[in-house]
Order: C-alpha cells, then structure tokens, then sequence
C-alpha cells in the first residue's frame, strides 16, 4: 500500500525536484514501499500535515527527534490550556 501523502509531499516537491532519479528510488523504497518507516509520515500521523517542516529529510533521525519532542511539549500544553 501506497503513503496518502506521496502527491503531494513537499520534500519531493521542494527538496527534491532536481535529483528526480534519487525520489524516485526513496518514493519506491518509503512511499510505495514501508511508509510507516518514513520519518515525515510519522510527524503526519501523530501531528498532522501543517506540523511538518517541508524540508525535512525522511531519514533524518535526529531531527525528527528535536520536532517529535517540541511538538508533543506543544500538544501537552494545548491540552493542559484546554482543561482550564
């Protein structure tokens, strides 16, 4: 099963546009392939779309790790802010 975000991910759109031979290996590899792998489709899922930074590489574990972490702070605080 294909990623639902594979259209109209803005790497490929923004990062990737002039290396087409190399998305097309990752959109084989991650986005028709183990998509639940991918870094940008885990921001997705848990945050949201508008929560993923465009440039963000989808193997870039130490910088998913940074924005997993400010976003969840961010959730937390939305949810503490909505109890009162």
């Amino acid at each position: 099963m294909s990623c639902e975000l594979t259209e109209c991910c803005q790497f490929f759109a923004d990062k990737m546009k002039s290396l087409p031979k190399s998305a097309e290996y990752i959109k084989q590899k991650l986005c028709r392939g183990d998509h639940t792998s991918c870094n940008r489709f885990k921001i997705y899922k848990e945050f949201g779309g508008e929560n993923i930074p465009p440039g963000l590489d989808p193997g870039d574990t130490e910088e998913v790790k940074k924005i997993m972490q400010c976003l969840r702070k961010k959730q937390a605080s939305k949810d503490v802010q909505a109890r009162y």
